[in-house]
């Protein structure tokens, strides 16, 4: 009963860190809402394919659950007044599905609570290792986000705890199963998790060789794997149906990536910058555990059981952050070390709560001080994300300044806005994004009669959205394209980069986001001189700073360029 309260109340804990403040004011542009919206009218296959699409049928069951839910509350009272609250406000959609990650997210802390129960910890000991998974910063605020990512380090973390318990195991077969199973899970999450999955295969074929023969180790290996082969391609039969699609999605991925020469050494520079920062990293006390974790494991006072298990994940997790360093150089956004650092966090929490039990007070009484520091430390990068979750963002602020200052003027804006859009500004976006298909032959995905503009809506903005570039294709020359354009993953276009393009066409207002990056530190010479232009030639009249800088908020700058500054 102790065991199953203490499941009970890390998974609450962690779940409500995760889910409180999942209405935070934005939607995020990674959220593919709109693919899981499409798989409930029987479209299984994505319109953009960077990720297999597990995700949006997981997204889309919960979607179809909500249905029932505002029946009752009475928020809808038919399909087609479901569909057209889609369409009219996504809001509630968004939550739903950012709570779907807040459980599979919150589901960490439960795994690390019995992976250290299974290494034998005492309960405090397993409590506190629960407490680091419930915690996790990163997790906190990728939490909020209605992407794959925290549920890819909650299934790695979860092929970690398989492979101990078929260490463990009287009954070896589920756990093969059960590997196998978590691996696929990982695996229809994100892709990427092939990079610590690969190595640990192969640790996983060597450990149980080692104690119970190679034949044994070959079928264990192979009935994981069996499970794998068998269930992956159902559980992402759109990437089966268009598989030509989803690898040249994976080509412009590899575009993204490409690097100097330097890569690696800029690619550990930058991770050893990230890893000790409070909400994107481990903090620096877990961090500096998470390197001397071999060594802290391999200490004769430590207790823990499996050591040879441990020190593989440990070496599985390496090769990987080794990987993508590599071929991410500088450029890692936050999301792309969650599965690693998970699997950090916990053998650090392992190694210490093992020298704990130490008879050695000194170095007992050292283990348990750096543990609870580490975890004050990480509390402290848990209530970061919340906390400007629920603060008001300032797109009230600029949507109130728009509204009774800027209503006559024409406008060029990168910041987002709840504003009514002008039809006529509406159809210049439709024909540019038309334009461009034309000239890369891309064909655009189907739009919903829904997404037709409202016409004469009260309080209409003339606004156009400042284009913009996916991250990694700044720098791809627009008429030098070296992989198969996809809709809306099209390089910059060399003309809408001056300012003067806009400003002959009547727009007289700009609206920046972020101005500051763009100015310095744009890998794109073409936006650091339009921005340098701009600053220049047009009137900064209006500055409001961010609150929600975890959510992509950041400052918005107003430039009027009717008068010279």
């Amino acid at each position: 009963m102790a065991k199953f309260s203490a499941i009970l109340g890390l998974f609450l804990l962690a779940l409500l860190l995760r889910a409180t403040g999942a209405d935070y004011g934005y939607f995020h542009g990674d959220e593919r809402i709109n693919e899981a919206a499409k798989v409930l009218t029987g479209q299984l296959v994505p319109g953009q394919f960077f990720y297999p699409p597990f995700i949006n049928y997981l997204n889309a069951v919960a979607l179809a659950g909500l249905f029932p839910v505002g029946m009752v509350a009475g928020w809808w009272d038919s399909p087609g007044s479901f569909r057209a609250q889609y369409f009219d406000d996504p809001t509630v959609f968004y939550v739903t599905a950012r709570y779907v990650t807040a459980l599979c997210g919150a589901a960490l802390a439960p795994l690390f609570y019995a992976i250290a129960r299974t290494l034998r910890l005492p309960q405090p000991a397993a409590l506190a290792l629960g407490l680091l998974g419930a915690l996790f910063p990163l997790g906190v605020f990728l939490g909020h986000i209605a992407k794959g990512d925290t549920a890819l380090a909650t299934c790695t973390v979860a092929v970690f705890f398989a492979l101990l318990k078929r260490l463990d195991a009287d009954t070896p077969r589920r756990w093969d199963i059960a590997t196998g199973l978590m691996v696929m899970l990982a695996l229809s999450f994100k892709q990427s998790a092939i990079f610590i999955l690969g190595p640990l295969g192969l640790a996983y074929l060597i450990l149980i060789a080692r104690s119970e023969g190679l034949g044994r180790g070959l079928r264990s290996l192979g009935l994981a794997l069996l499970v794998v082969v068998i269930l992956w391609p159902l559980l992402n039969i759109g990437l089966m149906m268009d598989l030509r699609g989803f690898l040249d999605y994976q080509n412009i991925q590899a575009v993204m990536s490409v690097q100097a020469e330097d890569a690696l050494r800029r690619g550990l520079e930058t991770f050893s910058q990230r890893t000790i920062e409070l909400v994107f990293g481990l903090n620096p006390i877990m961090a500096l555990t998470a390197v001397l974790t071999p060594l802290l494991i391999l200490l004769p006072q430590n207790r823990l059981p499996y050591k040879p298990a441990l020190l593989a994940i440990w070496s599985s997790l390496t090769i990987a952050t080794l990987i993508v360093c590599a071929l991410t150089g500088a450029r890692q956004p936050e999301h792309l070390w969650v599965a690693n650092y998970a699997g950090y966090l916990l053998l650090g929490g392992l190694a210490l709560a093992g020298l704990m039990r130490c008879p050695d007070r000194a170095i007992a009484m050292t283990a348990t001080l750096t543990l609870c520091a580490g975890l004050i430390l990480t509390a402290w990068g848990a209530v970061q994300p919340v906390r400007q979750a629920l603060a008001t963002p300032i797109i009230d602020q600029t949507d109130d300044f728009i509204r009774t200052r800027l209503s006559d003027r024409k406008i060029l804006t990168s910041m987002t806005t709840h504003l009514p859009q002008a039809p006529a500004a509406w159809d210049i976006e439709q024909a540019r994004m038309e334009r461009l298909a034309d000239k890369y032959n891309v064909a655009l995905p189907e739009r919903a009669a829904e997404r037709q503009h409202l016409r004469d809506q009260a309080g209409e903005i003339f606004y156009v959205n400042m284009p913009g570039v996916m991250y990694g294709l700044e720098n791809v020359d627009e008429d030098d394209v070296t992989y198969k354009v996809q809709a809306h993953a099209w390089p910059l276009q060399k003309e809408e980069w001056h300012l003067p393009y806009w400003r002959n066409q009547g727009y007289d207002i700009i609206i920046t986001r972020d101005l500051s990056f763009f100015l310095n530190d744009s890998p794109s010479d073409l936006q650091r001189n339009f921005y340098a232009d701009l600053t220049r030639t047009c009137r900064n009249i209006a500055h409001f700073d961010p609150v929600k800088p975890l959510y992509l908020e950041q400052a918005v700058d107003i430039f009027d360029c009717v008068r010279q500054p």
